[in-house]
């Protein structure tokens, strides 16, 4: 009898997980439409791992959606200039996306060696670039730190541990698969559940590498207003 209702409340609670799971992916992209999109990205994807870091930590996430407000709002220009670099970054990608490709020809097979070396190196900068902008956002989300700081730790933590940048690039893959094979957990968890777990890699890699955190950190709680 004790054995069915252990398993019978621990079925709740990974419902109830479920559930704040997919609440959070809807904040994310509510956050995003109102950014216009490209404003909107960083603050609602740092706000999403501040809510989704803390259902990991076992809080009860009963009011998301003012938390959610409060730490997007606190944070939106502050992460907009953090994904200011991987905005530009983005935008150099695919002009030289362009470049490089052309109808009928690979840009490895068809192209000649040095076109081959520099499309290479292009999509080696690219990963780069993805792996550092999940560290960021993960970093925003525990730590208030200068835009410098923030983007040093984001580029170093790849090279630092490859391991730790070939695991968010691995789990991102893993999650893209995944969503292809089953297309409806896309608008459920589409943002959610990619930011949980490379925000999870990226915080244990943090404290591995015994990173100090600068003076203000994010707090872990939201003042109390009213519940949701």
């Amino acid at each position: 009898m004790n054995t069915s209702l252990g398993w019978a409340e621990r079925l709740m609670q990974w419902l109830a997980f479920a559930v704040r799971l997919v609440l959070i992916n809807v904040l994310f992209v509510a956050g995003t439409v109102t950014g216009l999109g490209v404003l909107g990205l960083f603050p609602s994807a740092a706000a999403a791992s501040v809510l989704l870091s803390r259902l990991l930590a076992g809080a009860e996430g009963d009011r998301l959606v003012r938390d959610f407000i409060a730490v997007y709002r606190r944070q939106f220009l502050h992460l907009n200039r953090v994904g200011s670099i991987f905005w530009a970054a983005g935008a150099l990608a695919v002009a030289n996306l362009l470049a490089f490709s052309t109808p009928g020809v690979s840009p490895l097979t068809g192209a000649s060696v040095p076109g081959a070396v520099l499309f290479l190196l292009f999509a080696a900068v690219s990963v780069l670039a993805i792996a550092a902008a999940f560290n960021a956002v993960a970093i925003c989300a525990r730590y208030r730190d200068t835009v410098l700081r923030t983007w040093r730790l984001a580029f170093v933590l790849p090279l630092a541990s490859p391991a730790a940048g070939l695991g968010v690039i691995m789990t991102l893959a893993a999650a893209a698969m995944l969503f292809i094979a089953a297309p409806l957990l896309l608008p459920l968890a589409g943002a959610s559940l990619p930011l949980l777990l490379t925000g999870w890699l990226v915080n244990r890699r943090i404290a591995e590498l015994g990173v100090v955190p600068p003076p203000e950190p994010i707090p872990a709680t939201v003042p109390p207003a009213s519940t949701v």
